[in-house]
């Protein structure tokens, strides 16, 4: 029986990849199509104008200029680009995977036993699954609240913005390389690690510096109470040194997208740049993360005692607080571009919620055959809070899929109803 189990999960792992491979080539045919876009409503991306940037202008803002500038050369831009962008895709569906695994062996938010073979196979399988939808998720689109699906109502799944796409996948694996650091730097530092760390962080900003300018505030804060408690100035400083590159790239790319001669800028607008698509914006906002708020009101005690969960809502906190309070000016003026870091942090924390929410599932089973009135009650609650979570929770994922099959069929990404 046990054998028959363990081949059952490993069946469903097998079938789940080849689910994802599929996902990876339907993504490659929709950048291809983006890629052919010239105007109008069908396939409509950014992927033409950042293609047109360094092939036809020479306008090196993002790394992943130097990328596409190589992939020309194999003849078939255009296809050798989108299956990049594929590739770029279905990693940051792995990445997710491996963070959901780094977040249930670091920090407990979720107890598995990957000890027992069984077990293992029977997580990994539904982790996998767990992250492949996560990838998934859209804003719980209510008619009348933004003007559209996905415009106005911060997602953290994108597939029309290029360097956003390149960008998801290298902030994962920074995320993942933070967390090895994080937990191990008070004992030892390891130089290895170290540079690990801070190249990623490196190339992700070079490729778009949102994620930095969202992660960079949580990292100081917490190095800060780091040092509150006691850990050696030198080491909390040493830490810290790893964005110092980031930085400067971020100071590279600042005098190029908005140098004197380019007429761009920036200002403090509050509430503009949420307001441009939406006449609720704040409603908007709350439904693109509707299913981690209701996870959070149940879970709040953990913000002060779960360090990666505190972590990840004030990292969305502050990516939100840029989004609301900054925008751009001139001809980026109506672009949006400071919502790409809140857009990750939106990734996170549904992640972190994910997992809450399947620590709570642990919870209920736990006491199921439990006949104390008090342990009943609790447990009735649970399984309200769980109904609620689980039906928003495939929403969004509804809304996402929606939302993708309908990319497919050349419906523009605005998607107005």
């Amino acid at each position: 029986m046990k054998r028959n189990q363990e081949t059952k999960w490993n069946f469903i792992r097998y079938a789940i990849y080849v689910v994802i491979a599929l996902y990876g080539i339907s993504s490659a045919f929709l950048y291809y199509k983006q890629t052919q876009w010239t105007g109008g409503a069908v396939y409509e991306s950014d992927l033409p104008a950042h293609i047109k940037m360094i092939i036809v202008d020479g306008w090196y803002y993002s790394l992943t200029a130097f990328v596409y500038k190589a992939l020309y050369m194999f003849g078939n831009g255009p296809m050798a680009i989108a299956v990049f962008l594929a590739i770029c895709t279905v990693a940051a569906v792995y990445l997710t995977y491996f963070l959901m695994l780094k977040l249930c062996d670091t920090y407990k938010i979720l107890k598995i036993d990957i000890e027992e073979t069984l077990a293992k196979s029977k997580w990994e399988s539904l982790l996998l699954c767990l992250a492949f939808l996560i990838n998934f998720v859209m804003p719980c689109y209510i008619r009348g609240f933004s003007n559209g699906r996905y415009i106005g109502m911060e997602s953290a799944n994108i597939w029309h913005n290029s360097t956003y796409i390149v960008m998801k996948p290298l902030a994962l694996l920074c995320i993942i390389l933070y967390i090895d650091l994080m937990d191990s730097y008070q004992d030892t530092l390891s130089v290895k690690s170290w540079f690990a760390f801070s190249f990623t962080l490196v190339i992700c900003t070079g490729v778009k510096p949102s994620f930095l300018v969202a992660f960079a505030p949580m990292m100081a804060i917490f190095l800060l109470l780091d040092l509150i408690k006691g850990i050696p100035f030198q080491k909390v400083v040493f830490f810290g040194l790893t964005v110092i590159p980031s930085l400067l790239v971020i100071l590279l790319q600042n005098a190029v997208l908005f140098g004197d001669n380019t007429g761009n800028g920036w200002e403090i607008r509050p509430g503009y740049a949420l307001s441009m698509h939406s006449g609720y914006p704040l409603i908007a906002a709350a439904l693109s993360i509707l299913f981690p708020l209701v996870v959070l009101v149940w879970n709040v005690r953990r913000l002060k005692i779960d360090r990666w969960v505190s972590f990840a809502w004030l990292m969305a906190f502050v990516g939100f607080a840029e989004v609301f309070l900054l925008c751009e000016t001139g001809g980026r003026a109506s672009d949006g571009n400071f919502m790409w870091g809140y857009s990750f942090a939106i990734l996170i924390i549904f992640v972190v919620s994910v997992l809450l929410w399947l620590a709570e599932i642990q919870a209920v089973k736990a006491c199921a055959f439990l006949e104390q009135e008090k342990k009943a009650k609790e447990n009735y609650l649970r399984m309200a809070y769980l109904t609620v979570a689980s039906l928003v929770l495939l929403y969004h994922i509804y809304c996402g899929a929606y939302f993708y099959l309908n990319l497919l069929r050349g419906v523009s990404y605005y998607m107005w109803d």
